[in-house]
């Protein structure tokens, strides 16, 4: 294959800024700002089922003017709210329309020149002299055969990333400069090696937790102390933080889901799963639930607030052995001992596709821009547009160090084209153009922020927290107004009539023709009296003492002429 596959389109992405979304709020142009605002409030108002913008409404015809009921409210205090309610949502529009300006940079993947050549042939040797010179930086290997097998993990800007090999060593980097910040040594009673089997950023890089043998560790990333031990945590297998909601999720080997509030350090809940150990544990980012896959290839999903599982999906005909979910939230990829990898639509619980691998799968991972990415053996696999529609061929694909090894975790840094693949002689990092979001938001994910901004950034999340009891399969729904509980049983009664109501069936409404008079004038119309021939004759005279050409006919005779005219098969029946 040639190397000028990638020759002009892959971009870098590593020149941004957040000044200009700093300025955009205090620009001067009118045109602009009028143009921005009037783009969102119309969205809004067509997202409301109204033709015409919020801006001078009357109270009665805005979206909250009246109850569920259909009638205007009489709570005054109540309105107000929701009236409020409204204008910040109008707000959060016109602010969100105002961002999408700045997102001027967009990803680059790799197209080929003929229709001969293949993007998964295309190897890092290959790949690396057209890339920018900070992100060809980012093709390495570390052999690191001590302490393997390797699992890694990034933070949510991607700026640090930790490695904890599964016999005690952690490592915590910075993957933008490739620079080790700590790293650890972790012993069994200082005795004997110890067992990790999953780590996690808390909400920044300062923290993070380890689920080792016995217990789930909080250690601080700048000193590597020992912060805190969750006793509640007993022999954990999975880990996963939920970083709105200030949550650490952990599942073990005896089944239970246990959910931890970091800020205060309480229990929030715990759920017995009633399915046996469990091994793979994901979060969904668009609501925050958390998606569970046991040993007899069911996939369960699970929120704090409810004692039992919200969905439960027979996935996989074995035990499911990876999972991963999509930016937006709406698909979910599976894969299981049986060699299966669905896609699944979350919002009508169906499988989409499936896909088979002839290697059993170990880790996946889905990117910021719907890139997955499959560990299998020795090969890391990356498909394009593989979760809407079925791919027919990879957009890429990596062997470990040539083979030789067995990939033990993939996943793909956000906001970069990097993806980071731990196995079993330690760590290797790649670059695949295209998978990483090339615009992102310095208010939320600030991989260049300074000390006092991260202090800052801690404290603003830690006061728009929210309760865990906000996490459900709809979170829509938040926020709305509750209709009336006498006319919900209504509808549902109605509905439930109506389906256990048989049939009716329809009568054929003949309009007189069954009646005995029209029975017996049908009857007797072929019977020819003498009356009845007086009448034709005279009617024949009539017809041609007038000059209307052919004459009297009755309807037998213009039968009959029709089916000599139009002939056919028939037409001898009509002679």
């Amino acid at each position: 294959m040639s190397s000028d596959v990638a020759r002009g389109v892959y971009s870098s992405k590593h020149s941004k800024s957040s000044d200009s979304k700093r300025n955009l709020h205090n620009s001067s142009d009118p045109v602009l700002s009028t143009t921005v605002t009037l783009t969102a409030i119309d969205k809004y108002a067509q997202r409301n089922h109204s033709s015409k913008s919020l801006k001078g409404t009357k109270e009665k015809d805005r979206p909250n003017g009246k109850n569920a009921n259909g009638k205007k409210r009489k709570d005054k205090k109540a309105e107000a709210q929701l009236m409020r309610h409204d204008e910040k949502r109008v707000a959060a529009a016109v602010m969100a329309a105002e961002a999408e300006i700045l997102e001027t940079q967009e990803s680059g993947f790799i197209e080929t020149e003929s229709e001969m050549e293949r993007t998964h042939k295309l190897k890092q040797v290959s790949l690396k002299p057209h890339l920018h010179e900070q992100t060809s930086e980012q093709i390495y290997d570390l052999n690191l055969t001590d302490y393997a097998p390797y699992s890694v993990c990034y933070d949510r800007p991607g700026r640090h990333m930790l490695l904890t090999g599964r016999t005690g060593h952690v490592a915590i980097m910075d993957a933008l400069t490739r620079t080790l910040k700590r790293e650890l040594f972790l012993t069994d009673n200082g005795t004997s090696t110890n067992d990790i089997r999953s780590a996690t950023f808390l909400h920044n890089s300062s923290m993070f937790a380890l689920a080792e043998k016995k217990h789930v560790f909080i250690y601080d990333s700048t000193t590597g102390a020992e912060i805190h031990r969750l006793n509640d945590h007993i022999d954990p297998l999975c880990l996963d933080f939920l970083p709105y909601h200030w949550l650490l999720c952990s599942v073990g080997r005896a089944g239970w889901l246990k959910y931890t509030d970091t800020s205060t350090g309480t229990k929030v809940s715990e759920h017995r799963t009633k399915l046996g150990p469990c091994s793979v544990m994901r979060q969904n980012p668009y609501n925050a639930v958390m998606h569970l896959g046991h040993g007899n290839g069911v996939v369960t999903m699970w929120s704090p607030s409810v004692s039992q599982p919200l969905v439960k999906i027979l996935a996989h005909r074995g035990p499911v052995v990876s999972l991963a979910n999509d930016l937006g939230g709406n698909y979910m990829v599976t894969a299981g001992a049986d060699m299966q990898v669905k896609v699944w639509d979350v919002r009508t619980f169906q499988a989409v596709h499936s896909y088979f691998s002839r290697n059993a799968v170990m880790d996946m991972d889905i990117s910021q821009t719907g890139v997955l990415g499959i560990g299998s053996g020795t090969d890391v696999t990356f498909w394009k547009d593989a979760i809407r529609v079925k791919a027919k061929e990879p957009y890429m694909k990596h062997r470990v160090l040539n083979g030789g090894v067995s990939v033990k975790s993939t996943r793909f840094r956000p906001f970069e084209d990097v993806v980071g693949i731990g196995h079993s002689k330690g760590f290797s990092s790649v670059v695949v153009p295209g998978v990483g979001e090339a615009n992102y938001d310095s208010f939320e994910n600030n991989m260049f922020a300074d000390k006092k901004q991260r202090q800052e950034q801690e404290v603003r999340s830690l006061m728009d927290k929210l309760r865990p009891e906000m996490i459900q399969l709809n979170p829509e729904e938040i926020g709305g107004v509750e209709r009336d509980k006498k006319n919900i049983m209504m509808e549902k009664r109605d509905l439930s009539a109506a389906a256990d109501q048989k049939p009716k069936k329809e009568k054929k409404k003949a309009r007189g023709r069954n009646k005995i008079s029209k029975k017996l004038a049908r009857k007797h119309a072929n019977i020819m009296d003498a009356g009845k021939v007086k009448l034709i004759e005279k009617k024949r005279s009539e017809a041609e003492a007038t000059g209307r050409g052919e004459g009297f006919m009755t309807p037998a005779e213009k039968k009959r002429k029709k089916g000599l005219e139009e002939g056919g098969a028939l037409s001898r029946f009509f002679k």
